[in-house]
């Protein structure tokens, strides 16, 4: 009796190996490598212009008129040119050097407006998303609470009743005088940037709570200010710098607005919606006076908002966990 097999059942056979994957298509790193790099240029050329204004020889003291020819310049009689960079503006000064000088205070309260949000923001998402509870719904009411109202219009409320309490009045001086307009506006600006940056902090901590090295240092009994002082904060400096330029841009902008509608810095400090706001009746007759200021506040908003999205794409920031 023959045993028949077949031979081809028994010939072994490859396994199953998929195809490799295709590569995904690369990204044009090198536009946004472009983007970063010129931003961050104009950004780092802006502010140490701001910061070395008296020293440079190139910039004018707001203050200072500009001659031509040994002639008032007064009423928008010089235009963009070698004498005045971006022209003059109603009062002769010119628009280049009130730009730097602008920058000075517009940053500043800017970058201290972010600060402050940023460490009490910071603060209360991290007490929120860690201890959860009552800390999270009482943290989470005050921020609803501070969300609900619009910004623009908690800010104004603030600086003019602010404003009010440094009025004198027959036997009742001013209670806040020595509160500044400029600290006003800076406080104010801090007190817009905390709810959203709450939030924030918020849902990243509750992410990283659940994470294995967070699990893991809980098991080995590590207290609760270690964990979050080594665990947790750690992971969430990388979402907060990107989210610290990206807000810096829109408190920018806040700030010009505010200005921009007559609430802004002291009288004599030059900023850029007080520029603006100074000289847009007059477009038809010396745009300049407003396209400069615009510009400029419209890149350096830009390249803010630039760096932080670069920075969140280094960082593969997603902003689902946002």
């Amino acid at each position: 009796m023959t045993l028949i097999t077949d031979t081809t059942s028994m010939t072994p056979t490859p396994l199953d190996v998929p195809p490799a994957a295709e590569p995904l298509p690369k990204q044009s790193r090198g536009r946004i490598h472009v983007g970063f790099w010129i931003a961050l240029v104009w950004v780092a050329a802006l502010l140490l212009m701001a910061i070395f204004a008296d020293q440079l020889s190139f910039i004018r003291l707001p203050t200072t008129a500009v001659k031509n020819h040994g002639r008032s310049t007064a009423g928008y009689k010089l235009g963009p040119g070698w004498n005045a960079w971006f022209g003059v503006d109603s009062t002769g000064r010119d628009v280049f050097s009130k730009v730097i000088y602008g920058a000075r205070t517009t940053l500043k309260v800017g970058l201290w407006s972010t600060v402050i949000g940023l460490l009490v923001g910071t603060f209360m998402g991290l007490i929120a998303g860690y201890f959860k509870g009552m800390y999270d719904r009482v943290i989470s009411i005050v921020v609803d609470i501070m969300l609900a109202v619009p910004p623009l219009v908690l800010a104004i409320i603030i600086v003019y009743r602010v404003g009010d309490l440094q009025q004198d009045r027959p036997g009742d001086p001013g209670i806040l005088k020595w509160f500044t307009r400029t600290e006003q506006i800076t406080v104010v600006l801090s007190l817009l940037a905390i709810a959203p940056l709450a939030r924030i902090v918020r849902a990243l901590t509750m992410s990283l709570a659940q994470r294995d090295f967070v699990l893991a240092a809980r098991s080995v009994g590590a207290k609760n200010f270690r964990i979050i002082t080594r665990e947790i904060l750690p992971n969430l400096i990388p979402a907060m710098m990107s989210v610290a330029f990206t807000g810096l841009a829109l408190l920018i902008s806040a700030e010009a607005a505010l200005a921009f509608l007559g609430f802004s810095v002291e009288t004599g400090t030059p900023t850029w919606g007080k520029m603006i706001n100074a000289s847009y009746r007059d477009m038809d007759k010396a745009w300049w006076a407003t396209l400069f200021p615009s510009l400029v506040l419209f890149l350096t908003v830009l390249a803010f908002n630039v760096i932080g999205d670069r920075i969140a794409r280094h960082y593969d920031i997603r902003e689902a966990a946002l």
